[in-house]
């Protein structure tokens, strides 16, 4: 268990890590298709593995356990990149 909440906390990081490298890329790059087609890619990719590991964690948060409030935690870790995603791409349209 202690694994996959761990598991769950890197992928959110490492997601978030790499679409704000992503980010900052494409607003100082700003004519770069090819980071585009980049950075769409990507966020199909993150939102696969994103997914798995969130119904992972809800799975894991249904069965008898008693670590519900750190399994809680990581769901809420994970699901924090939604908003930021969504606060990137109002960003990158608002400036193209």
């Amino acid at each position: 268990m202690k694994n996959l909440i761990n598991t769950s906390k890197s992928i959110a990081i490492i997601s978030f890590t790499i679409g704000s490298i992503l980010f900052s890329l494409q607003l100082y790059l700003r004519e770069s298709i090819t980071l585009i087609y980049t950075g769409i890619i990507f966020i199909l990719l993150a939102v696969i593995i994103n997914s798995i590991s969130l119904i992972a964690l809800i799975f894991s948060l249904l069965s008898k356990t008693n670590q519900k409030l750190d399994l809680l935690k990581t769901c809420g870790i994970v699901l924090l990149n939604i908003p930021i995603v969504a606060l990137y791409f109002y960003i990158l349209i608002e400036t193209l």
